[in-house]
Order: C-alpha cells, then sequence, then structure tokens
C-alpha cells in the first residue's frame, strides 16, 4: 500500500432511497496522526441490531471505482461503529454508501486531499501523552 497522507474532508451525510426521512443520519469523524489516519463512521440510533443492516461500499467518485466493499455486522465495533482506515486512499472525490434496514442508503460524501492541504478548521489530533505522572501516582 502506497501512503497517501493527505487529510479527509466530510462534505455531505444524506440518506437516499425509500424511507431516506426515517433512517436517521450517519455521524462522521476524521481522525489523523503522523502516517496514520482513520474515517470513523456511526450509525443512526436505531432498534435495529448491526446484522441486520446490508453492505457498505466506499466508491471513489474520481474514478469510478469500489475502494472497499464488505457487510456492516462485520465492520461494525461495538453496536454502532465503523472503523476505515484511510491512509491507503489517493486524493479524490469518495462516496461511503451503507445499506440500511429501512431499505435505503445511508450516504457519506467526502473528499481526500493532496498532501500538505491544510484547512483552516482542521487541525491534528494529540497523540496519548508520555507523561506517566498519573499512572505512577495510582500505582
Amino acid at each position: 500500500m502506497t501512503p497517501h497522507n493527505g487529510i479527509i474532508e466530510i462534505h455531505t451525510i444524506e440518506n437516499t432511497g425509500n424511507n431516506a426521512d426515517e433512517m436517521g443520519l450517519l455521524t462522521a469523524q476524521f481522525v489523523f496522526y503522523a502516517d496514520c489516519q482513520q474515517l470513523k463512521v456511526w450509525l443512526p440510533k436505531t432498534d435495529f441490531p448491526k446484522w441486520d443492516y446490508g453492505s457498505y461500499r466506499i466508491i471513489n467518485r474520481s474514478t469510478h471505482t469500489i475502494v472497499e466493499v464488505g457487510q456492516v455486522e462485520t465492520k461494525v465495533s461495538g453496536n454502532t461503529q465503523m472503523l476505515f482506515d484511510t491512509l491507503g486512499f489517493p486524493e479524490g472525490e469518495y462516496l461511503l454508501e451503507i445499506e440500511s434496514p429501512k431499505g435505503g442508503l445511508h450516504c457519506l460524501h467526502f473528499q481526500k486531499h493532496v498532501e500538505g492541504f491544510l484547512p483552516e478548521n482542521l487541525k491534528p489530533a494529540e497523540p496519548p501523552s508520555t507523561d506517566d505522572t498519573m499512572r505512577e501516582m495510582f500505582w
């Protein structure tokens, strides 16, 4: 895998298809450190368990190729969180589609920027502290 360190900017979150207005919206966050990045996506709060969801797919809209595809139930951590390693995604426009148990699609539109581009509103996440003061106080 060739690393692409450009950041991701989330554009639009919407629902499409059957029952689109009844499904609830996804929540998403992009997190990045040096040479590591993740797209975190949370399914909407619902009475449906994760195994009632269908498949998900990430489409590179710039090249019209499917980057990743799978079943939601195997990608979900806990009950609602999905983590995507985006370091290997080259710059371009992307679409994440998730099949809802209600019949429509949850859609997340995002853009992977070229390395070095940093919008004003994005800052790198702070790495975990190496200060052991708190741990030493209680051990």
